[in-house]
């Protein structure tokens, strides 16, 4: 789906359900098939350099051979958003989570990666999380790159827990499924929206200190072979990280402190995203400093895991963070990537982070303003 020069986007309808009096869902209707809604501020703002938005972005074939890791909560393989025939663009799930065993649910279900389940409300919302964060990378009406294949990588359970141990687990299993396959792109995306702690308590099994797990993602960004080891000429994985938030996820002052928002400052290849929003403003919600550059954050449209055809409703409002503007620059990197898959992860950040577009507020501490740009294909990126 495309918006042509001169045309005005057709409004889907968005209808609220209430799951009780706190809780609802969205379904959308009456959506045609050439135009979305502008209600997707996140999509509109991202194809422009100027902060006015247009109320036009192209879909086309976006995306399509490039392979984004989504290391989150599991995510809704069967929803809408991925739907691409009879088949899934969510093409496999891998579940590392059994060391984290406190905030884990009673809920069942055969694969959590896949098809993540909740046991009440209160867990509904990091249930739905690793869903929202992959509809917005490559969902077909919200996502950056609706071409592109996910790769469920479940690292946080219903609590949204998880340890640095788990981390270990999922990276190394990222490298097996990845170098299992020689029809994958050289290059690979991971989104991680979140951070991590070496401990949550007793019972999550011994540490892993964050340098061992640092260590391990500068190797993945360099490129390893099929048994993780550092091979110039193996898989190279691009990391796009979350800069987190300033309920609970940086410093007092609002400065990056968590892992791994902390390595995008360090390692060429792993990008810290933090928010802005529609009014092309920094969103203060976000975590500052070490931010690498922004996306939108505020008030995001994206698929939940309540039903195959349901979206984040209004209430209550679980749709803004930086948890959202991460894989936004994931879809950015993918596109980037599909059009010119042997760009290195490095050169991908390089790209990413020479964006004309920025906020109307620029501060150092902000990423100097920088704004996620989707460039014309015609746009020429060194390859140097």
């Amino acid at each position: 789906m495309a918006f042509t020069p001169g045309s005005v986007p057709t409004r889907c309808l968005e209808r609220e359900i209430l799951l009780d009096p706190r809780h609802s869902v969205a379904i959308l209707e009456d959506c045609g098939d050439q135009y979305f809604d502008d209600v997707l501020w996140h999509l509109d703002r991202i194809d422009q350099i100027e902060g006015e938005l247009d109320g036009r972005f192209d879909r086309g074939s976006a995306g399509a051979g490039t392979v984004v890791y989504v290391m989150d909560t599991g995510v809704r393989a069967d929803h809408v958003e991925f739907d691409d025939g009879h088949l899934s663009r969510v093409i496999a799930g891998i579940d590392s989570t059994s060391d984290t065993t406190i905030g884990a649910s009673s809920c069942t279900s055969e694969s959590k990666a896949l098809a993540p389940c909740y046991s009440n409300l209160e867990e509904l919302a990091s249930s739905s999380h690793g869903t929202a964060v992959a509809s917005i990378i490559a969902g077909s009406r919200t996502g950056v790159a609706p071409a592109a294949s996910i790769v469920s990588v479940r690292i946080m359970n219903e609590r949204g827990l998880t340890t640095t141990a788990t981390y270990m687990h999922a990276l190394n299993a990222i490298v097996e499924h990845a170098t299992s396959s020689a029809a994958f792109a050289r290059t690979a995306i991971v989104n991680i929206s979140g951070w991590v702690l070496e401990r949550v308590g007793a019972g999550s099994g011994p540490a892993v200190r964050f340098s061992t797990v640092e260590r391990k993602i500068r190797e993945m960004v360099g490129g390893v072979d099929a048994a993780g080891k550092p091979d110039p000429e193996g898989k190279r994985f691009l990391f796009v990280v979350a800069a987190n938030n300033v309920d609970g996820g940086c410093s007092s002052a609002g400065i990056v402190d968590r892992f791994p928002a902390t390595v995008g400052a360090r390692v060429e290849g792993v990008i810290t995203v933090g928010g802005m929003t529609p009014e092309n403003s920094f969103w203060k919600g976000g975590c500052r400093g070490g931010v690498e550059v922004l996306a939108p954050a505020q008030s995001i449209f994206s698929a939940t895991i309540t039903g195959r055809d349901h979206y984040r409703g209004r209430r209550p409002n679980h749709r803004s963070g930086t948890s959202f503007a991460a894989p936004i620059i994931a879809g950015v990197a993918a596109r980037l990537l599909a059009d010119r898959p042997n760009l290195t992860p490095q050169q991908l950040e390089t790209a990413i982070r020479a964006t004309p577009s920025r906020i109307a507020n620029p501060e150092p501490l902000n990423a100097d303003g920088r704004v996620g740009y989707l460039r014309p294909k015609t746009t020429k990126v060194s390859s140097r």
